[in-house]
């Protein structure tokens, strides 16, 4: 971040109309990622049943991490602040909605025999630690070096992983509940969306890496954020709905 702080617009990408449009996109994304929040903790103080708690802690700090994400981006236009490592907390995103869409199928599987839960989830603290240590080596890698090849490689590749590693056990537990799914298989289907859309945010910078106008790759990443924040609304939803079952 810049060292005297000022406050003044900066424009992205030199252009006044991507500047509007990532902003309007930056506030919504903060506005709904706090709702989203908001119900998730409430949903953690309704809940008796101990395993979906966990579940819940994820989703709060989805929402607030994702809320951080569009803070910073807003502060960069209206102010000298330059926080070159948001497509990092964007990452942290992606990270914390693989981990939710774990727990959906892990909560699952707690009514199977202790020997699927065992292969299911075998290794899984290990994983864990394994993308936090991506997240964490983006998010100060670019805050000390700056947006290098290196790391934009890692951010996008890593993306793409930890976003893999959610869809399988999304696709898994969205298969054994196509005949009868739950309220949380419900919300699962409306997570899996804004999963690939955050993904796609910071997994676009694979096209900076290949030579692609760095200009082009920003507005297409403020689309992303754009539909992330409206595939969020909808995740809100059943979060809203969860809440009021209990």
């Amino acid at each position: 971040m810049a060292g005297d702080l000022t406050f003044g617009l900066s424009l992205v990408a030199d252009d006044p109309n991507l500047t509007f449009i990532a902003f309007v996109g930056l506030v919504l994304l903060t506005v709904v990622a706090a709702r989203f929040g908001a119900y998730a903790y409430l949903n953690v103080r309704a809940t008796e049943m101990a395993a979906q708690r966990v579940l819940w802690e994820y989703l709060l700090s989805v929402g607030v991490v994702a809320a951080l994400y569009g803070v910073v981006g807003v502060l960069e236009i209206v102010s000298s602040i330059r926080t070159p490592y948001k497509n990092g907390v964007m990452l942290a995103v992606v990270l914390l909605l693989a981990l939710s869409v774990r727990e959906i199928y892990f909560n699952a599987a707690l009514s199977s025999s202790a020997a699927d839960r065992s292969n299911g989830f075998a290794g899984r603290r290990l994983v864990e630690v394994a993308f936090v240590g991506v997240v964490a080596a983006v998010v100060f890698g670019v805050a000390v070096v700056g947006v290098v090849r290196p790391l934009l490689a890692l951010q996008s590749v890593g993306a793409l992983v930890i976003a893999g590693y959610g869809f399988w056990f999304g696709r898994r537990q969205t298969a054994a509940a196509m005949v009868q799914g739950t309220m949380i298989d419900s919300l699962l289907r409306h997570l899996l969306p804004v999963m690939a859309f955050a993904t796609l945010v910071p997994a676009v910078d694979l096209a900076t890496i290949a030579g692609l106008d760095r200009v082009v790759v920003v507005h297409v990443q403020v689309v992303f954020v754009i539909m992330t924040a409206t595939a969020l609304m909808t995740a809100t939803i059943k979060l809203r709905q969860n809440l009021a079952s209990l």
